[in-house]
């Protein structure tokens, strides 16, 4: 019954208009009806200040003609409560007037309260104190001028201050006031309803309490499982922008590839408790190894399907899950490979929408990406490859609520792509907006947004030679590294890059078939990549002292920053980076 009035009186309020009788009958209704109507409707939402004011609204005009209610800073944050208090400050939660007075502190000012007052002694004692009469001649009001004021503003003559309790810690404080000419002054037995309202109040506000502190932790623990920064790369100019929900877990990364190249990453995981974050930061952990190892998007997506069905199993067997009835395990992820080189997208996605791709003209389409099953389904993935033209913009983003509130989703949508429409804007700028305009009411279950502008790298720090298969083809592949890193002034960096084009050309000779394919790569790093047509995988070996051979690989990664093997539809490539002197 929202606006219903719970405290209703007879007559106009006025002080001889009440009869003894009359007086009776009414707080029967209150101790009643009117407290089992409060109790359904107080605290309908986890909120502490909604919480807060709805007793306000329930208890003026019937009950009082103006209540407060002052809460604790700490048990707005989620904090617990504490024990007795007198002095520390608290935070006007809600006010309430019937004629339109404003109260001592404005909703959401922090005001202390002076000892000793009725309202700290219902601090100290916990028990609600009762003024029946506040006179002229009463020396607790000049220790607390500014409720002083307020009380001879509103010509107030009796008030009644119930400390907000649970378990006999303290959350806060509720006053009613009575006016002069409005009602009869509060009495011993107005202390009975005003007791319950407030300890009514104060389990809802506990509640609410607890609810902010498990949310509170559960935003801590998914921002501490996300990267903070993007990386610096080449690739892309990337920029991210997150808002955690009541429900569920974003999550996204930007992950440094080999020859320059660029993953980007953003995937949901459903769920109403911290399970659900801890599952989402398994699954960002689960996707750097299969990302390190260069391996495609749809294969990486094949990856995290056999960890997301992992996690599945552990939530059947866990008998807190069944016991909460929690649905079954469900992820989605989209995965993308941008290459700055060929200009080459690879994308797919498990069960996620398809990224939104900006035209360096500003027109907005979705990039072609099939999209499969859910993560844990145990199904496999497609994966496309689409040429993205340079200055384009790549928006992947995340919307938890698009399956339980798809029109409000698809107007988010439809602002976000308004805000991405502006290929000349910083992706910081981008993100910012979309925050400010396209998230200015956070969706129920959060959202995450990855915006990435495509760069290319400057053709002539790529160089690339095809050789035949030959044992004087590694002398030609030596001199022409040491010719191009003559070129691009590094020579100091001559004598590593030569031993290890000389051990991977070897290799390809010697253990595999098809051409020598040579690419030096100079971006923050320098790269040695020598491809081959042969699928065997390249073994690092440990050889002995009186080995006459064995030992190139273990060179190599001696020498080498990094190194590793990518493979692709026809052949491998094995790639060492080799850092700059000077950076």
């Amino acid at each position: 019954m929202p606006g219903a009035r719970v405290f209703g009186r007879q007559g106009d309020g006025g002080p001889g208009d009440v009869s003894p009788g009359t007086r009776v009958q009414e707080r029967c209704r209150v101790g009643t009806a009117g407290l089992n109507i409060a109790r359904s409707q107080i605290g309908a939402s986890l909120d502490a200040l909604h919480t807060a004011q709805e007793l306000a609204d329930m208890a003026v005009p019937g009950f009082a003609d103006a209540v407060t209610v002052d809460l604790l800073e700490s048990v707005l944050t989620g904090d617990a409560p504490i024990g007795p208090v007198s002095r520390l400050p608290m935070r006007r939660a809600a006010f309430r007037a019937q004629d339109g007075q404003f109260g001592a502190y404005p909703v959401g000012s922090a005001g202390a309260f002076p000892f000793p007052t009725p309202y700290t002694q219902a601090l100290v004692d916990l028990r609600p104190p009762l003024v029946d009469s506040v006179r002229p001649t009463d020396r607790w009001p000049a220790n607390d001028r500014v409720r002083a004021e307020f009380i001879a503003r509103a010509g107030v003559h009796s008030l009644i201050v119930a400390p907000l309790t649970v378990y006999g810690l303290v959350l806060g404080l509720v006053s009613f006031y009575r006016k002069d000419t409005r009602s009869q002054p509060f009495d011993e037995e107005d202390l009975s309803p005003a007791t319950q309202l407030a300890a009514c109040t104060a389990l809802c506000v506990d509640n609410a309490r607890r609810f902010t502190r498990e949310r509170t932790v559960n935003t801590a623990l998914q921002r501490s499982l996300l990267p903070h920064t993007p990386p610096e790369v080449t690739a892309v100019e990337p920029s991210h922008c997150y808002l955690p929900g009541r429900y569920g877990a974003h999550w996204f990364d930007v992950l440094t590839l080999s020859s320059c190249r660029v993953g980007m990453v953003i995937g949901y995981v459903p769920g109403k408790d911290l399970y659900a974050s801890a599952a989402m930061g398994s699954l960002r952990t689960a996707v750097s190894a299969p990302a390190s190892m260069d391996l495609p998007p749809d294969e990486l997506l094949a990856h995290l399907d056999d960890a997301a069905q992992r996690l599945a199993r552990e939530q059947d067997a866990d008998p807190v899950a069944l016991h909460q009835a929690r649905l079954p395990f469900s992820a989605s992820c989209l995965c993308l490979v941008y290459d700055p080189i060929t200009l080459w997208c690879a994308a797919a996605s498990a069960g996620h929408d398809a990224p939104l791709l900006t035209s360096p003209e500003g027109v907005v389409s979705r990039l072609d990406v099939p999209v499969g099953p859910a993560l844990g389904r145990g199904m496999p993935y497609e994966m496309s490859v689409t040429e993205v033209e340079v200055g384009s913009l790549l928006s992947l983003y995340s919307d938890g609520s698009a399956n339980r509130h798809p029109a409000e989703a698809e107007d988010r949508l439809r602002r976000l792509r308004d805000a991405v429409a502006d290929v000349s804007a910083h992706p910081k700028d981008i993100c910012d907006e979309a925050a400010y305009k396209v998230l200015r009411s956070i969706p129920p279950d959060g959202a995450a947004l990855l915006v990435a502008r495509t760069r290319r790298l400057d053709p002539d720090r790529v160089a690339f030679w095809t050789f035949p298969a030959e044992p004087a083809s590694v002398r030609e592949a030596r001199r022409a590294a040491r010719e191009r890193l003559a070129c691009w002034g590094l020579e100091d960096q001559a004598v590593v890059a030569e031993l290890v084009v000389s051990e991977l050309a070897t290799n390809v000779i010697r253990h595999a078939q098809g051409p020598i394919r040579l690419r030096l790569i100079l971006d923050r790093v320098l790269t040695v990549e020598v491809s081959d047509d042969a699928d065997t995988a390249p073994h690092l070996r440990h050889a002995r002292l009186q080995d006459e051979g064995g030992r190139g690989l273990f060179l190599v990664a001696s020498f080498a920053s990094r190194w590793s093997t990518r493979y692709g539809e026809s052949g491998k490539t094995i790639w060492a980076e080799e850092e700059l002197a000077g950076l």
